[in-house]
């Protein structure tokens, strides 16, 4: 399998403006933008902290994925992303160990990802990420394209 590591980090809250204190005057982390997620009927606050991407998400009315997160667990931890090598490595590897992959996509040009269910994966969703040049090699770049 190939190398990982932390590409960012996911929280669900319930009070973004207060997480958000938390973050920049608390932990000191550099704001980077906000950003609403139709999608997901949530909004998103990204966050620098060292060389780490933080992402609060907090839902924008009572459905979507982020508020039946917050009812069935509270705040805290939603998923992890780790950056891979070679996504489809990864897909296979993980598939053939029986593993329930969800939510396949790629964007050409830019990176392929896939999930892992919770259920499979001790528990946690994880977003395993594959970037193509220049976000590979360039966090600002991924910097750039947060939320498109």
């Amino acid at each position: 399998m190939t190398g990982f590591s932390i590409d960012h980090i996911v929280f669900a809250v319930k009070d973004l403006e207060h997480s958000k204190q938390f973050l920049t005057k608390g932990l000191k982390a550099r704001f980077i933008k906000e950003l609403d997620l139709p999608e997901q009927n949530a909004k998103a606050a990204y966050f620098l902290l060292g060389e780490l991407i933080i992402g609060l998400e907090t839902p924008l009315s009572d459905e979507g994925e982020i508020y039946r997160f917050l009812n069935r667990k509270g705040e805290g931890l939603h998923h992890l992303a780790l950056k891979v090598e070679s996504a489809s490595d990864v897909h296979s590897q993980l598939e053939g160990n029986g593993v329930r992959i969800i939510g396949d996509r790629e964007e050409h040009g830019v990176r392929k990802e896939f999930f892992t269910h919770p259920k499979s994966s001790l528990g946690l969703l994880l977003q395993l990420i594959e970037w193509e040049q220049p976000y590979k090699d360039s966090l600002e770049k991924r910097i750039e394209i947060l939320g498109k």
